[in-house]
Parts: structure tokens; C-alpha cells; sequence
């Protein structure tokens, strides 16, 4: 799957990455763009494959999810369907070159194979963006498709997937110095070993080249979707300047502007929309003056199925005016005549730690921001902190101001706090504290004898300069760990302590795949602190060995803490954010039950932007209303276990304490069935 090219030339397929904030619809485009495609050239061959932890793929074309590739039979041309499993991807790569990587390390390091061989087996973070970028050289060498659409996680962590190649360059260099440790030890006092050959490296120098070139080619190109809102041109102009700063080989080809509404007639509601539009048009315009711009409209229904997307593909990327309104099932129309809902309170939270998950673009930031907002509004004693997991954060546009990487007070509240972590700063800040304490001595005494730490201290520098993908994890699990330490501790003098309640940090997670993997990033932390700690017993000697082994035992305690708090419901709970839309609801089913699996109780399911009713004579709305009900619907009869909330559609985009004021003053909760 991975053998080395004698030349690296550029892929035959041509790769086509869309990108975007989540929630602007990069699946629907994606899917729309394959199918046409498709349509236009059949006999090209098309896949069309999905990076995205939470894939929804298989779910926008009402197809059952099967492992691998397979072949869309009811889709005009070549068509075929790839949903990524990250899990499955880096076994079949630790597979094929687990043993060229203990090699390294054994030689490289005072750790066996058999010490460090449990650690490559456990999940790794990042290692979605990983499988994606394997996946996609694995395609790239074989030459089976002439076209490759890639549709992407939510943008902060598809930047990661550009960012690969150098993080594996980075990587290489580590292990070429790690692997030539008897050669510059050789040269050093004066003798001569011959540098030793490694067929692993060789090959994935061949790789890195390889992937490169190909994203550095002409056959390689962004499209960047966005909505009308602010918060996502925002977000596009962000993405822009991340590109540039981080990936700047990387070329956008155009900018898709979705869920575009025209001829709105009498309609209020579509006539904001329509204005709404306009004004986005004139943004790109201004921000994007030299892509292409292409528009994607909103008839008021969920594009589903192979045809409707097939046509809203055509209407996209080609001339067409086809037809795509479509009405819900009859079925799930009638199951939703029996809903009954009651006016209830904003709740508060009142735990130490809440969680806000959810699908890209549910309204996750907005929830937390509204959360956050109503539990100081009910309980001025009780401080709050509102944290950002996310990569591509957006509490600056909720909260109407910058946020940054340390805490800020917000909306003019002294007891109501915000910050964005950067966590790839956070690790460069650790790696800087780790390479000083590596300066600090350049040898130590061992059963007697003298070692020099020479080639040791320059192999980790070597490694400290690696930024890996899926630091921010780690570095979130840190900064939450830190958080609630602070807070709980920095109460100040008696009286005040009397005074203030336990505070609340309230984490913005990242969309559903990368949230989950937070989540389940403890447990794996505190699996590898015991392997490293038992691997080092047998170096118990080395002063170096002992020092990391106390800051090992050190992170364990605070990790086995964190584990308590996140599985008491005393102490923590989550806060299921969700559109009441087929996909949406698809993917939370699976969410709960990871939820569940990982033992995190959940407070409430909020179902945002509900239109509790359409204004009578518009078509799109009165879809719209329809489709929402069909699901609630479902909702009643499958989630009745939870508290299940209704967050009405809001008039205008909320930003500030005045729209958060209005934004909780209305809330129904839905009477589930038992």
C-alpha cells in the first residue's frame, strides 16, 4: 500500500478538498459535486470519500454504511463511496511498518521493542487525519479514479489534514537521528560505524514527496463553502487566512455560497434570507474578489437521496434549474400529530463541568454562550467559564468580542469568563520547558558509569520541534484539568469563599467525531502514563528516567481526577445540541449512545432553530416547518429518556448580551413518549 514511487510525479487524479465552518452544508455540496460530476463524465471513474470522524455521507444518501469502498449502483457513471475508518486505516499502516518503527526506536532510544510496543497499539489523537492522509495516498498510487472528491471535517481540523506532510517531515527527521545514534557516537570519539539503512524511512520519504506535490499540484484544489450568516463569512474569511499561513500550496479553486434563498415573495421570514444573501454576495466579493462564486439554494427541505443531490449538483456546477422541493414522508408526517410540547424555564447548569456537543453548525457555541448566560443571570454567586475546544473557535462573534488563548471577561460580567485554547502554543510552550531541562545537564551516573546525553538531548530537540496532529486534544484535557484546579482553588479569603459557589467551566467542544475523541482521550492518557511507567522500572537507575517517571505518576493522579468528575452526574454533564432534521438526528442517535458507552450523563438534548410555525402562503417555509415536525416526531417516540428541549428559530443572528437576554427567554420542552 505504501511502496516508495522512483519519481515523484504528480497524481493522475485530479482532488477536489471541500472545506468549510460545520454546519454550512460541505456534504450536500460534496455529494452534489460527485454525483454531477459523475453524470457529466461517465466514463471517468469518481470516488468520493469522507475525513470526517462523524461521516454522514451514507446518511445524505440514504445508503447503509458499509466498511470500505463501494460502488454507487444508482448513480449515473463511475461513482463510488469511501467513508474513511480512521481506526481500521492506522492498523493496516502499523501493520506494515510497526516493526521498522521499534527498529528505530530500539536503536534510537534506552527503551526496547518490548517496552514501547504497547504504545503503538493504542489509539493515538489525530488519528483521523492520519487514516485520511493514507487513505488518500493509498488512492493517489493506485490510479483508479480519475477524480477524487474529498468532503472534509469542519475546517479547524481538515487544516491539520494539509498540514500532514510537514508534520511527517518533522517526524523523519526525528527518526533519521534517532536511527544514526552508533554513527554520530562513532564519529564523536573518534571512530566509524556505517549509517545504518532503513527501508521505512526511505519509503516514507518517498511518501511525504509524494503527498507534497500532489497537494501542491494543479490537480489539487480547495472549494470553500459558506451560509449567509456572519458567523460563517466569518469563518471563511478565517479559513483564507489559515490557508495561506499554513498551507499556502494549497490552491482554492471557488467559494460556494449555500442555502441561498431568492424569489421570497411576501414572506418575512425568506425576504430577511434573501437580503441576507445579497449582502453575503457583496462580502465575497470584497474578501474573495478573484474566486469563482457559486451558489447553492435552499428549498426549505433536506436534499436527500441520490437523485435530489445529483440535481442540486447539476444546479451548483452546471446550468441546470432542476426541481428540488420535496415533501416528508407520509409516515413520519403523521407520527408527529401526536407531539406535545410545554413553555418551560432556560435551564441552568449545575455542575462543575459541562460539555456542548453536537454535529457541525447545530448552534453548539451559541447553546454554551446561552448557558453560560442564564446560569450567571439565575446564580450571581456562581462563576463561570466558557471554553473553546474547537480548532476553528468562533466565541469572538457570540460574545461580541476578542477572545483569545487566556481567560477574558465577557459581556461586561466580571463572574462570566472566555477563552479560545491554542493549543499548538501551549505544546511549543511545554516543548520549550522540557529542552531546558535537557540543557540543564549533558550527562548522568548509571550502576557507576558515565553517560553522555549528547545524541540523547539532540535527538529530543529533534522530537520537541514535532508538533503532532491531535496535540490540541491532549493540550484540552490539560487546560480543562488546569481550569477547574484554578477555579476552585482561587476562591481568596474565607468570606469570599463563603460567598461564591463551586464554579462551572462549560466546554464548546468540537464537532461530534472530534468531541468524542476528547472525551475518550483520558482513559487513553491514563493507559499510556501506566505503560510508560512500567517501561521505565527497568531504567529506574537513570536520573533522566526518574524524573519523567514522577511527572508520569503526576499526570496519572490528575487524569484519574478528571475520569471522576467526568462520570459523576454530581460533578458533570453534557448538553446534546441538534437540528430537528434527518441527518442531524441520525448522527445524535449514534452520539448518545457513545455518550452512554463512555459513561457521561446527559443533562438535556436541545433542538435548536425550530419553527414552531410557518407563515401561511410561503411553500419553502411551510416545507421547512413540515420536515422539522416529522422529526420531532420521531424524536418523541425514540428519545424518551432525555430531557428534550425546543430552542425556537431566532429572527437575527445572536451576538451580545441582548440577544442572548432574548434568545433564553423562550424554551418549550417536548413530552416525550415513555
Amino acid at each position: 500500500m505504501f511502496l516508495a514511487c522512483s519519481a515523484y510525479n504528480l497524481p493522475v487524479a485530479k482532488l477536489t478538498f471541500v472545506v468549510g465552518k460545520g454546519g454550512v452544508g460541505k456534504t450536500t455540496v460534496s455529494c452534489g459535486l460527485a454525483l454531477h460530476l459523475a453524470a457529466q463524465h461517465p466514463r471517468q471513474s469518481i470516488l468520493l470519500m469522507s475525513t470526517d470522524p462523524a461521516h454522514s455521507l451514507a446518511d445524505m444518501l440514504e445508503l447503509k454504511a458499509k466498511a470500505g469502498r463501494q460502488r454507487l449502483k444508482g448513480a449515473r457513471g463511475r461513482l463510488s463511496l469511501w467513508q474513511i475508518d480512521s481506526e481500521r486505516e492506522f492498523g493496516r499502516f502499523l501493520a506494515q511498518n510497526r516493526e521498522g518503527v521499534l527498529d528505530i526506536v530500539e536503536s534510537g532510544t534506552f527503551f526496547s521493542k518490548e517496552e514501547i510496543a504497547p504504545l503503538l497499539d493504542t489509539t493515538l489523537p489525530g488519528m483521523a487525519e492520519v487514516a485520511g492522509l493514507l487513505a488518500l495516498q493509498e488512492m493517489l498510487e493506485r490510479g483508479e479514479h480519475e477524480h477524487i472528491v474529498v468532503d472534509t471535517a469542519p475546517f479547524g481540523h481538515t487544516l491539520r489534514l494539509f498540514e500532514l506532510p510537514g508534520h511527517f517531515q518533522r517526524f523523519l527527521d526525528f527518526l533519521d537521528i534517532a536511527s544514526s545514534r552508533d554513527a554520530l557516537l562513532a564519529q564523536r570519539f573518534g571512530g566509524r560505524v556505517a549509517r545504518p539503512a532503513h527501508e521505512f524511512l526511505d519509503r516514507w520519504q518517498a511518501t511525504v514527496a509524494q503527498m507534497r506535490e500532489a497537494f501542491s499540484s494543479r490537480n489539487a484544489e480547495i472549494l470553500l463553502v459558506t451560509t449567509a450568516e456572519t458567523f460563517s463569512l466569518n469563518e471563511a474569511v478565517r479559513c483564507m487566512e489559515s490557508l495561506r499561513a499554513s498551507a499556502p500550496e494549497m490552491r482554492v479553486g471557488a467559494v460556494v455560497l449555500n442555502r441561498v434563498v431568492t424569489g421570497a415573495g411576501s414572506c418575512r421570514r425568506c425576504r430577511q434570507r434573501e437580503r441576507m444573501a445579497r449582502k453575503a454576495g457583496d462580502f465575497l466579493k470584497r474578501h474573495f474578489p478573484r474566486l469563482p462564486r457559486r451558489v447553492g439554494p435552499d428549498p426549505g427541505n433536506p436534499l436527500l437521496g441520490l437523485e435530489r443531490l445529483r440535481r442540486f449538483g447539476d444546479v451548483v456546477f452546471g446550468a441546470s434549474k432542476s426541481r428540488l422541493e420535496a415533501d416528508p414522508p407520509r409516515a413520519n408526517a403523521k407520527g408527529a400529530g401526536a407531539l406535545k410540547l410545554e413553555r418551560a424555564e432556560w435551564p441552568a447548569v449545575n455542575t462543575q463541568l459541562g460539555f456542548t456537543v453536537g454535529k457541525g453548525g447545530v448552534g453548539k457555541t451559541t447553546t454554551t454562550a446561552a448557558l453560560a448566560f442564564k446560569t450567571r443571570s439565575l446564580s450571581r454567586d456562581v462563576r463561570v467559564m466558557v471554553c473553546s475546544t474547537d480548532p476553528a473557535p468562533s466565541l469572538d462573534d457570540v460574545f461580541a468580542k476578542e477572545v483569545g488563548d487566556r481567560p477574558i471577561s465577557v459581556l461586561g460580567d466580571s463572574g462570566l469568563a472566555a477563552m479560545e485554547m491554542d493549543s499548538a502554543s501551549e505544546f511549543r510552550r511545554w516543548a520549550g520547558r522540557v529542552k531546558e531541562k535537557l540543557d540543564s545537564a549533558t550527562s548522568m551516573e548509571s550502576r557507576g558509569l558515565h553517560v553522555d546525553l549528547t545524541f540523547e538531548k539532540q535527538a529530543f530537540a529533534a522530537l520537541m520541534d514535532v508538533v503532532p496532529p491531535g496535540v490540541d486534544e491532549v493540550f484540552a484535557i490539560f487546560h480543562i484539568m488546569d481550569l477547574l484546579e484554578t477555579l476552585t482553588s482561587s476562591h481568596g479569603n474565607r468570606a469570599q469563599e463563603l460567598q461564591m459557589k463551586r464554579p462551572t467551566v462549560l466546554i464548546d467542544m468540537a464537532p461530534t467525531g472530534h468531541a468524542l475523541e476528547l472525551l475518550r482521550l483520558p482513559e487513553r492518557m491514563l493507559y499510556w502514563s501506566r505503560l510508560l511507567l512500567k517501561s521505565l522500572a527497568a531504567h529506574r537507575t537513570l536520573s533522566l528516567a526518574q524524573d519523567v517517571a514522577v511527572e508520569l505518576a503526576t499526570l496519572g493522579q490528575r487524569v484519574r481526577k478528571l475520569l471522576e468528575t467526568m462520570r459523576d452526574p454530581r460533578h458533570a454533564r453534557a448538553w446534546v445540541v441538534m437540528l430537528a432534521e434527518p441527518v442531524p438526528d441520525r448522527q445524535t442517535r449514534r452520539l448518545l449512545s457513545a455518550l452512554e458507552e463512555l459513561g457521561v450523563a446527559v443533562d438535556s438534548v436541545l433542538v435548536n432553530r425550530v419553527l414552531m410555525s410557518a407563515e401561511s402562503g410561503c411553500g419553502r417555509c411551510s416545507r421547512a416547518h413540515r420536515w422539522q415536525m416529522a422529526t420531532l416526531g420521531r424524536l418523541a417516540q425514540s428519545y424518551g429518556k432525555y430531557r428534550t428541549c425546543l430552542l425556537p428559530e431566532f429572527p437575527a443572528e445572536i451576538a451580545g448580551a441582548a440577544a442572548l437576554k432574548r434568545f433564553t427567554g423562550k424554551l418549550w420542552r417536548m413530552q416525550t413518549e415513555k
